[in-house]
């Protein structure tokens, strides 16, 4: 039985990667346009599940135009160099502050090294290999990606990462955001934080918040985890303003109260503000808070 395309939103198609082995955590979307895209590479074994699904559409991966790469942290980067060997003709569409990190065997190792060290495990997100610097079209805003059928605008999208940009497909009004303005909780229908170490950035996401939200999109498709509500991507980006400034707050007032264990800050923040990813996004603050 062939995947079924994310509703309302013709020949793009979710892929779980079920990262960590957990359903609904992290997505990558495939394009099954006249050029195919496929828009974040996930972690290694994710990039697995991606080529299944190409083969389930049966889509060559020669025939793939690009791999977009939204931002190089890991679980959205990893796979990044199996699929660009299997979808050999791919350009990698990488931030120009995140080509070093693919293209750089030193650079990605020391990205592999923070990640381990954060995570506390080694290889989280598989063993990534470097891109070929050749395969790679580095881009800061401005750009626009040509698939065929339909044409991608590329907009700078730092705050969550420094090195993050977003896909807007202007025509159907399609928010491709992966991270840039949040996470979405399927179950609970609404956006969440995501503010992960080491360079989430208070005033940069606000920014790009107000700049996506001046192009009035229609749908957000999010990395973690899927398609917000079709005709509420507006609602969506006002919720992230006025929820992001006030999980900076709680994390500053729970420090305050109780110091700067990252348990205790964690504690002091329940249940209210319960997550799967607690523990990072509180880091992630700190973080911010410390510079």
């Amino acid at each position: 039985m062939k995947p079924s395309p994310v509703a309302g939103c013709p020949d793009t198609y979710l892929v779980d990667n079920e990262l960590f082995g957990m359903e609904e955590a992290l997505a990558t979307y495939l394009l099954n346009a006249e050029r195919p895209a496929v828009l974040d590479a996930g972690t290694t074994e994710g990039a697995e599940r991606i080529l299944d699904t190409m083969d389930a559409l049966d889509i060559d991966p020669g025939e793939v135009e690009y791999l977009v790469v939204s931002h190089v942290h890991l679980d959205h980067a990893a796979g990044t160099g199996r699929l660009a060997e299997a979808c050999e003709n791919a350009t990698v569409v990488v931030h120009e502050r995140g080509y070093p990190f693919l293209t750089d065997p030193d650079r990605l190792g020391d990205l592999v090294e923070s990640v381990n060290a954060a995570i506390g495990f080694e290889d989280p997100y598989g063993e990534p290999s470097v891109v070929p610097a050749e395969r790679c079209r580095a881009v800061s805003g401005g750009e626009t990606l040509d698939l065929g059928d339909r044409e991608f605008e590329i907009y700078d999208a730092p705050g969550h990462a420094p090195h993050h940009f977003v896909c807007l497909e202007p025509e159907s009004g399609t928010l491709f955001a992966a991270d840039a303005v949040g996470a979405f909780d399927p179950n609970e229908g609404g956006v969440v934080p995501t503010t992960p170490p080491p360079s989430f950035d208070l005033e940069a996401n606000l920014e790009t918040i107000d700049r996506l939200a001046e192009l009035d999109p229609s749908r957000t498709l999010y990395s973690h985890f899927g398609p917000g509500e079709r005709g509420e991507a507006s609602g969506e980006l006002d919720d992230y303003a006025e929820m992001l400034p006030a999980w900076v707050e709680a994390v500053r007032s729970a420090r305050e109260a109780v110091g700067d264990d990252v348990d205790d800050v964690m504690a002091e923040l329940r249940p209210e503000w319960e997550s799967s990813t607690l523990r990072r996004d509180v880091v992630g603050v700190l973080g911010y808070l410390d510079r």
